[in-house]
């Protein structure tokens, strides 16, 4: 880390330890935000927050007396307030950032106020393109067997039916974001790194740069720390450090491999793990995916690094209960299923799809909506290759998040291209016209894959059946 990033690492904790009594958070509704407010409110900050809209993680810290909410900017939060806190959805044009820099307030980034909050911790931080959130969560749930972490997660936790634990003991579990190169303001007893893949191009603009950011963030781990790989992911076999390197994988050698690898129940995987060639025992996924038995490793071995037995390792990693919004099962019918997953990504995508495929029904619909047009524009070929993979595609409108649109990149554009290839392809402007659809066919024998990481989960939960 450079030495004006430390300088600037040590006035935060100053600011934040001595003078701060109340924040405003602009995009509070952000899973990492709302996370953070918790933290904060542990710390006796007041906080106060703004966003476009109104979500659950706003609805909760309204209902627990945590947060002053404002739906837009709000003025008189950044003259009231002793810091202001903004995340990467904030645009730099704001009115309120413009504001809060014309009366000289304190203005922080997410990531610089987290790194600021794992510092008196033992920060164990999982990065990856893909798989960190539901990995942190199974990670979370194998220490909590033993230990009492504080726990910072980019999703709901079902076990603990949130994103955030204020935990006793010295351990701080983070997801560690990529995107803006955010995860380089966190320093690391522990780093994970569980794959490196084309992602967030619009800021790398290269897999290199990318690669390169991923680097920065294992050289922040501390000299007495360890870095924890995937050797199966080519990238990550490429990584180096001076700290302890453990490594984990399926195909390839590493400190730990699964093998005896098979379903015990369609989707839900078993396999025997085997550290340093003996094996431990065998270890039963509770939820979908073949991909999960990376994210049982990664815990596998921080759960060794942390002394804990194998028969607790293992009762953590049984016991949990999946993130929202993960390959979540939304309604299920005799003859219908409906699924929701984050995917936004064609790696993520794929895995979905193959996860459907196992689990016997016959005909699989997928409902997609693109998550920014810079995504969509850099990895279009991938995403009809995917796609098409399915038994029929219906495409919802791209979700813009950050982004103005491109010209010439369009949800309905990849409709005709897919329909080039065979495909049987629908587009709908908007989800009422997706949800009338899929209602016509809920008697067809198939699965319903609702797919994308912006609004469409409330396409999603219009279908959802509370237990």
């Amino acid at each position: 880390m450079l030495i004006f990033d430390l300088l600037i690492s040590y006035f935060i904790y100053f600011i934040m330890a001595i003078k701060w009594k109340s924040v405003y958070m602009l995009g509070i509704g952000g899973i990492s935000m709302s996370a953070i407010a918790y933290i904060l409110h542990s710390h006796n900050v007041k906080i106060m927050g703004s966003d476009i809209s109104y979500n659950k993680q706003i609805d909760n810290l309204i209902k627990e007396n945590i947060l002053e909410f404002s739906k837009g900017n709000n003025k008189s939060f950044v003259e009231k307030c002793d810091a202001v806190i903004y995340s990467s959805a904030i645009s730099s044009d704001n009115s309120d950032l413009a504001y809060a820099k014309k009366l000289s307030k304190p203005i922080f980034s997410r990531a610089q106020v987290l790194g600021i909050l794992t510092e008196n911790y033992k920060t164990i931080s999982i990065a990856g393109s893909h798989g960190k959130t539901t990995c942190t969560g199974i990670v979370y749930q194998v220490l909590s067997q033993c230990y009492s972490p504080m726990l910072h997660i980019g999703g709901v936790l079902k076990n603990i039916d949130s994103n955030v634990n204020i935990g006793s003991d010295d351990l701080f579990i983070t997801e560690a974001c990529e995107f803006k190169d955010n995860f380089l303001s966190l320093q690391n007893d522990i780093s994970v790194v569980l794959n490196i893949k084309p992602e967030h191009l619009d800021y790398f603009h290269t897999l290199e740069n990318e690669f390169s950011s991923y680097q920065k963030f294992v050289d922040n781990t501390f000299d007495n720390g360890t870095v924890i790989l995937n050797n199966d992911d080519p990238l990550c076999q490429k990584l180096v450090t001076k700290a302890k390197r453990l490594t984990f994988a399926i195909s390839n050698y590493a400190d730990l491999v699964a093998k005896n690898i098979s379903q015990y129940e369609n989707g839900k995987y078993m396999f025997n793990a085997f550290l340093n060639g003996e094996n431990l025992g065998k270890v039963y996924l509770s939820c979908f995916g073949f991909h999960n038995i990376y994210n049982a490793l990664v815990a596998i071995l921080i759960g060794k690094l942390k002394g804990m037995s194998f028969a607790d390792i293992k009762k953590g990693i049984e016991s949990f209960k999946g993130i929202e919004r993960r390959f979540e099962i939304i309604k299920q019918t005799k003859y219908c299923t409906i699924i929701h997953d984050y995917a936004h990504h064609p790696d993520e995508i794929d895995a979905n799809i193959s996860l459907c495929r196992s689990l016997g029904k016959k005909r699989l619909v997928v409902i997609f909506q693109p998550h920014t047009y810079t995504r969509t524009h850099d990895l279009y070929d991938e995403f009809l290759a995917v796609l098409s993979k399915a038994d029929e595609v219906w495409l919802l409108p791209i979700y813009p998040a950050r982004e103005k649109a491109i010209k010439g990149v369009s949800s309905f554009k990849m409709k005709q291209d897919l329909a080039k290839l065979n495909k049987n392809t629908k587009y709908f402007k908007n989800f009422m016209q997706c949800k009338q659809e899929i209602i016509k066919n809920y008697h067809t024998n198939s699965i319903f894959l609702i797919l994308g990481a912006g609004d469409i989960v409330e396409l999603a939960y219009i279908f959802y059946d509370k237990k």
